[in-house]
């Protein structure tokens, strides 16, 4: 096979240069989550070289949120399973594994990246664009939020400029051969001309017969079948912050209070700043101003942030909360024109200086504010709310009519449910453990308000409780004989339909029972694979010579048909096609390729795992 082939081309030198290309694409999305970080600590060390706790964190939230948002409910249900916790902290940490080895891989080929070249990846990235243009203040907020500094994050593109280096190295070499390609493509996409007869089995349903003992023994082989779930029928009060806004009002007179005490949140300043690598540079250059050196230039001459340095230190028109709190606090001392004393911000030290001030005025804000106010007193409305709740379920726990007319909302009811159908309004760990796990599972009291959400808990009664059991025999009889008809009769088509292919084979011209009918001419392709059941059956089949190729199968539906192969042609792609079938064959060839790669890069690696720290809950 094509696969089997490439492997064995895997010890030679081509190959081995080939994999550290392939190791490109899979490290440019992670590098910048661990080169810089500098602790005492480690989740883990490859060939010496530390993978921080703080790196492995910050992943694992990553990772953490990002299947939150795209899972939902389901997430909820296993968030606080320690099985689904340690299967992703492994996951997350060998992710990491892969990509130092891959990281410490490629940087053994040692390609240069000018600083130039660096400059003009950071001037051009997306990330810190508006309107078409390089916007410093997006950039500084990007630093911001991940602790980095302009030479931290330089080092991180340098990184990833050397690794796209390798990737476009990989990318312009052709290692698929055409001929190879080709020939995959005529069967991949090779079609095949069927008709079908669908064998009813209505007759042969009724001729079936199940004994009482092959009921019993399917019973006792298949208990487990049989078992039927734990589960519950719940009532509850939903309590959100849109039931506490219902009692919030706020005033003019109250908007207007909050702007004179909170005026500084709605200036904004024009900054610029000098960024130095050390205490002692940063005095030296402060001094330089106090002799009466020009800001701008000595930005221009010193400044470790090449991007603002090279525009005399700006950074534009900066907003409250946008860059490091150390940073704010000192700009705000300051009036416009003046210049801090040297501030030292995470791993630099900071010169700054404010040259404009803005204010927006109470009307361009006062919809903000009536927002802010609104939601802080809907806070407060919905804690109070929360408590008077509380109380009246407590105080009557015979049902949560009194708690849902303290809040103003209905008591809703769901049907029975199991831990796998949580109802999605109920789809929370915390309240799935109330509902199953604790005391209130078995029914006749209420719930505390359950905390579900920012604003959002929820209170809870079980109306009726059904424990896990095994349906009787006399319970799953029905069921079992109703299979087993079914099986016997599927058994018993089939075997007429292999039958009838028999005779055709022999004689195309046999006439078929009357039940049974061939349907329209369909064309069934190898790569659509609608029904895979049935495909395989079909693509199985000899090629028709002069006469069709006949035979029977099963759908996957479990259905039987009879099947009539009359024409077989193989892909016949367009040279655009080729080309991107051809792609999509690299493509897989560079995945298995890749993870060939890694298993080798691990075998020759020292990797030392933190099991405490890993280990922990």
């Amino acid at each position: 096979m094509l696969m089997e082939k490439l492997n064995g081309a895997s010890n030679s030198i081509l190959w081995k240069l080939i994999f550290g290309l392939i190791a490109v694409s899979f490290v440019l999305s992670g590098v910048a989550g661990y080169v810089f970080t500098q602790v005492d600590t480690s989740a883990a060390k490859v060939n010496g070289e530390e993978i921080s706790q703080q790196t492995f964190q910050q992943q694992y939230n990553d990772e953490y949120q990002r299947l939150s948002q795209q899972l939902g409910a389901q997430f909820a249900a296993v968030a606080d399973s320690p099985e689904f916790i340690n299967g992703l902290r492994k996951n997350v940490l060998n992710r990491l594994i892969d990509q130092e080895l891959l990281r410490q891989y490629a940087s053994e080929l040692k390609l240069d990246v000018s600083d130039a070249q660096i400059t003009q990846e950071i001037v051009t990235s997306p990330a810190f664009q508006n309107d078409g243009k390089f916007d410093n203040r997006l950039y500084q907020q990007m630093l911001s939020s991940n602790g980095l500094n302009g030479e931290m994050y330089a080092q991180y593109v340098r990184e990833g400029l050397r690794l796209e280096q390798l990737q476009s190295g990989f990318a312009a070499s052709d290692f698929v051969v055409p001929a190879q390609a080709e020939n995959l493509a005529k069967l991949f996409f090779q079609q095949r001309s069927v008709r079908l007869a669908t064998l009813p089995l209505a007759n042969e349903l009724a001729q079936q017969t199940v004994t009482e003992q092959e009921i019993q023994q399917y019973y006792e082989s298949n208990k487990a079948a049989f078992i039927v779930p734990e589960s519950v029928k719940v009532q509850y009060i939903d309590l959100t912050a849109a039931v506490a806004q219902k009692n919030v009002n706020v005033t003019d007179v109250e908007i207007a209070q909050y702007y004179q005490d909170n005026k500084s949140q709605y200036m904004t300043q024009r900054l610029a700043h000098i960024q130095l690598a050390s205490e002692k540079e940063a005095q030296a250059v402060y001094a330089d101003l106090q002799k009466g050196e020009d800001f701008a230039l000595l930005a221009k001459l010193y400044s470790t942030d090449k991007i603002s340095g090279a525009k005399g230190g700006d950074l534009n028109w900066v907003s409250a909360g946008t860059l490091p709190t150390e940073f704010e606090i000192a700009a705000a001392k300051l009036d416009v024109g003046q210049y801090s004393q040297p501030v030292k911000v995470d791993n630099a030290y900071h010169i700054i200086k404010v040259q404009d001030v803005k204010t927006r005025s109470l009307d361009e804000v006062k919809n903000d504010i009536a927002a802010k106010i609104r939601n802080d007193l809907a806070a407060n409305e919905f804690y109070a709310l929360e408590k008077r709740v509380n109380e009246k379920a407590f105080e009557d726990q015979s049902s949560l009519n009194a708690a849902a007319q303290a809040a103003g909302v209905k008591v809703e009811e769901t049907d029975y449910f199991t831990r796998k159908d949580i109802p999605q309004a109920l789809n929370f760990a915390n309240l799935v453990s109330t509902v199953f796990d604790s005391d209130v599972s078995q029914g006749g009291t209420n719930s505390e308000a359950i905390n579900v959400g920012d604003q959002h808990s929820i209170v809870v009664r079980v109306v009726d409780h059904k424990a896990e059991g095994t349906k009787s025999l006399d319970e799953a009889k029905a069921e079992i004989t109703a299979y087993l008809t079914h099986q016997k009769a599927e058994k018993a088509v089939l075997e007429n339909a292999e039958k009838i292919a028999r005779t055709l084979v022999e004689n195309p011209n046999t006439a078929l029972p009357e039940n049974v009918k061939f349907g329209e001419t369909e064309v069934r392709v190898f790569a659509e694979n609608k029904d895979p059941v049935l495909d395989n059956a079909i693509f199985a089949m000899a090629k028709p010579t002069d006469k069709p190729s006949y035979s029977a199968a099963k759908t996957s539906d479990n259905n039987v048909v009879l099947i009539e192969l009359n024409k077989v042609e193989d892909g016949n792609l367009s040279a655009e096609q080729l080309q991107q079938f051809n792609a999509q064959l690299a493509q897989a060839r560079q995945a298995e390729l890749y993870h060939s790669l890694l298993n080798a890069l691990r075998d020759k690696a020292k990797i030392e795992v933190n099991n405490d720290f890993m280990n922990q809950e």
